[in-house]
């Protein structure tokens, strides 16, 4: 069984998973660099610049998040208007997406020791598609219900 139908899939897929990962590990380095420096900076006064710089590590490391977010969002809704022309699409999105996520929480568990990072930075980009795959779920859920509700009433008349 197959599970991509096309070569360009394939490709398309794995592209979007490297870049994924790539946002994934720049965000990571980002907050570990901002972390760091906050630490090695410790109880003692910082300069305006040092500020200026932590600053800005962390206005990036919010962009990254967002970027990470926005991508899922996009391929989401790809996935979702080409569902309507073609139903085997559902299959790998979904595969890829489980397998993408699973990697991500290994490697932040992985990443634990060595960055100074704590597990909730690590697993915060993590959450916000986390959040919205579920809030998916569960509306497909409901419409899947409130449809099935539908046609047994339609049939019963």
């Amino acid at each position: 069984m197959k599970l991509f139908n096309s070569k360009a899939e394939r490709i398309y897929y794995l592209i979007y998973t490297i870049v994924m990962l790539l946002l994934y590990l720049g965000y990571v380095a980002l907050d570990n660099a901002r972390i760091s420096k906050g630490a090695m900076i410790g109880n003692g006064s910082i300069t305006e610049s040092e500020w200026e710089s932590m600053s800005q590590m962390g206005a990036w490391t919010v962009n990254l998040e967002f970027i990470f977010l926005g991508l899922f969002i996009v391929m989401l809704s790809v996935m979702y208007f080409r569902s309507f022309k073609n139903k085997s699409v559902i299959k790998p999105f979904l595969v890829t997406h489980a397998v993408l996520f699973t990697v991500l929480v290994v490697l932040s568990f992985a990443l634990l020791p060595v960055t100074s990072l704590p597990i909730g930075n690590l697993l915060q980009p993590l959450l916000s598609l986390a959040i919205i795959t579920l809030f998916l779920i569960s509306l497909f859920f409901v419409i899947f219900i409130l449809r099935t509700m539908k046609k047994k009433t339609e049939q019963s008349f």
